[in-house]
């Protein structure tokens, strides 16, 4: 007997939901798009308990008649490729015709639709995957999907939803992505009777993104169109100076289908060339349209990769259509009549266009004179006459749990000191399991006193800690000598790390001391920052923020936490904490405190701020009461030490 079977038709549409249903999202996703490719002009969605009771989808496109609606729901019925020819020539956002049968697989599902021609509209319900019977019904022209308890079949894919926050952030997600991708239609978004988001059709995307990202979000964009051969290019860029720490809002279009293409993302690259900011990424909205025989969207049944016949053909294009518009963004004399200083007013300073490999502009020989930058060169501080030593920072108050001492490995006690000189010796032990007492020679100028008392328990630093601050190289590493050698601080990763104890140790004590502002900061942020805020509101006001919403992508914040100090960048600072959130924890909303304080540490100072000698000394004072003071929150040391005997071998004195 046989041991090989076919499968039941509604196995096999199981096992295809599994590929093409993730997630509510993905239910949104496919139903829109088949909206979208029925020519819809406006598109309703409603969504009730993060789609996981109803998810509904009403469109006033061409609908379908008694035979259409029966066949869209039998595995591969689709109306977008009738051979093997048009594989090659796809331009509809949906072509497999998996869908509509995988969805009503894992769902109750209606479908009601009608055609302009017929007076009587045809209603089809179906209970996981059951053979659906045809009922006239009235309806206005076009189809409505409703999907009701999704996965109510399949447990075992229900119970791996994350929260319901974190479901309708990924709704939300997605039908940003498709409004970007179609201004010509108009979308609504309500979840549990509440809208969320409204935007009418169109003809130019500025509009669609103002309600997306916001007006000042606009304002700092460059609109460009580049033709090079049969690849046309279109939509935004940032300008030079406004960038995000991750690559979330660089959004890529290609035959207004949104795609992952790294051939784009290298071209966007290559066209800021030295403009760029390392480790930070330009905004960027880019619409290609290009011949469909050119590319492969049949590689993942998501439909959110893409191949390339010649990846160096787009990238170039790309790159080309970028470092035109840097060019022609302003005319030099409006440059030199502008302030050179505004790091995001989306104009470029006058020091980056000179540095510029890839924007030149023929200057007056005077004002080039003027505007030269003198090279770097290392400061150096004199030593000090003998002052007194600075108070005693204040007491630490973690809570009891937090003070255990680490254990006692090899890891954390060997001295980094006895090592021989490899090119960069690591930061100096940290013994969290014994507390040292560090001589003070009164004869030598003591910049940094040991604290007169600290408080019981406390793991600090137990190295040897610098004696006195020597200078600062490249207004970023803090130079100390120590009695074993010298002594290299991060400034930005110390004070990382001073203000996340800070924040958590104020909450942990309901101690969360908030900096009011003297006027109100209104903010537009993207719709899904703004949605992460609010819903996670109360783990922001335990740290000592408070914001509130003010209507559509516009927020209010009355203050920030004290620790903060004079913050230069509000909008920055709260721009940089939700995109570090989002790219980390958006899988695991409500967000954890901790992660909130590790990502508000990007109001730390900046390399290359310069600080005076009492902000040195406080932060090398307040970095010695830390508890883990050789790392900054976020794993990276704060700490280099180059041992004497290094240096002796270094000068062949050894």
């Amino acid at each position: 007997m046989s041991k090989i079977k076919v499968m039941s038709e509604t196995l096999s549409n199981r096992i295809a939901a599994g590929e093409v249903i993730e997630r509510p999202a993905s239910v949104v996703k496919e139903l829109v798009e088949n909206s979208i490719d029925a020519g819809a002009t406006f598109i309703d969605v409603e969504i009730e308990r993060a789609g996981s009771r109803l998810i509904a989808v009403t469109d006033n496109g061409c609908g379908m008649d008694e035979e259409d609606a029966l066949l869209s729901l039998e595995q591969h019925g689709t109306s977008k490729l009738l051979d093997e020819s048009d594989l090659d020539h796809i331009l509809t956002l949906g072509f497999r015709g998996e869908a509509l049968p995988s969805i009503a697989s894992v769902s109750r599902f209606t479908l009601q639709t009608r055609t302009a021609d017929n007076p009587v509209g045809v209603k089809i319900s179906s209970d996981g995957g059951s053979k659906a019977v045809p009922v006239p019904v009235g309806t206005p022209v076009g189809t409505r999907i409703e999907v009701r308890d999704l996965f109510f079949n399949l447990p075992a894919r229900k119970k791996f939803l994350k929260s319901a926050a974190t479901e309708e952030h990924h709704i939300e997600e997605m039908l940003s992505l498709l409004a970007i991708g179609h201004p010509e239609t108009g979308f609504q978004l309500r979840i549990d009777n509440r809208i969320a988001f409204r935007s009418p059709a169109g003809e130019k995307i500025e509009f669609r993104l103002r309600e997306l990202f916001g007006k000042s979000f606009v304002e700092k964009m460059l609109f460009l169109e580049h033709t090079e051969g049969d690849i046309h290019i279109s939509g935004c860029i940032a300008a030079p100076g406004f960038t995000r720490p991750s690559r979330k809002e660089q959004k890529v279009f290609i035959n207004s289908r949104a795609v992952e293409a790294l051939a784009v993302y290298r071209g966007i690259k290559e066209g800021y060339s030295t403009l760029a900011e390392q480790g930070r990424y330009n905004p960027v909205i880019l619409f290609l349209e290009m011949p469909p025989e050119e590319l492969d969207v049949n590689v993942h049944p998501a439909k959110r990769e893409v191949r390339f016949k010649s990846e160096y053909v787009v990238s170039r294009a790309v790159t080309a259509a970028v470092s035109a518009a840097l060019r022609q963004m302003r005319t030099p004399e409006e440059r030199i009549s502008n302030d050179t200083t505004l790091p995001l007013s989306g104009k470029l300073p006058l020091s980056m266009i000179l540095d510029s490999a890839e924007i030149r502009y023929d200057l007056p020989e005077k004002v080039q004179m003027e505007l030269e930058v003198p090279v770097k060169q290392d400061k150096t501080f004199a030593p000090p006459v003998q002052k007194a030593a600075p108070p005693p920072p204040q007491p630490s108050v973690l809570p009891e749990e937090s003070k255990e001492p680490l254990p006692a490995t090899e890891t954390n006690v060997k001295n980094s000191f006895d090592k021989a000189p490899p090119p960069a010796v690591p930061v100096p032990a940290v013994d969290f399991a014994e507390q040292k007492e560090i001589e003070k020679d009164d004869t030598a100028p003591q910049m940094i006193a040991p604290p007169e008392k600290r408080s019981p328990g406390r793991a600090a630093f137990s190295g040897d800690w610098p004696t006195r601050i020597i200078g600062v190289l490249d207004k970023t590493y803090i130079i100390c000598e120590a009695a074993s050698g010298l002594v290299l601080i991060d400034q930005h990763a110390a004070h990382e790390r001073i203000m996340f104890e800070t924040i958590l140790d104020n909450r942990a004590n309901g101690k969360a001391v908030q900096q009011p502002l003297l006027l109100p900061e209104m903010l537009e942020l993207p719709r899904s920052a703004v949605t992460l805020l609010l819903n996670n509101k109360k783990v922001f006001e335990q740290l000592g923020f408070d914001v509130e919403s003010a209507g559509g992508c516009t927020v209010m914040v009355n203050a920030i936490p004290q620790s903060f100090g004079r913050s230069r960048d509000i909008e920055g600072l709260f721009m940089d904490m939700l995109h570090e959130l989002q790219e980390s924890y958006g899988s695991r909303l409500p967000v954890d405190p901790e992660a909130v304080a590790r990502a508000a540490c990007k109001a730390a100072v900046k390399a290359h701020d310069e600080l005076s000698m009492p902000e040195l000394e406080k932060l090398l004072s307040e970095l010695r009461e830390c508890r883990q003071g050789t790392l900054c929150p976020h794993g990276r040391p704060t700490i280099l030490a180059i041992t004497l005997r290094e240096i002796e071998q270094r000068f062949s004195r050894r």
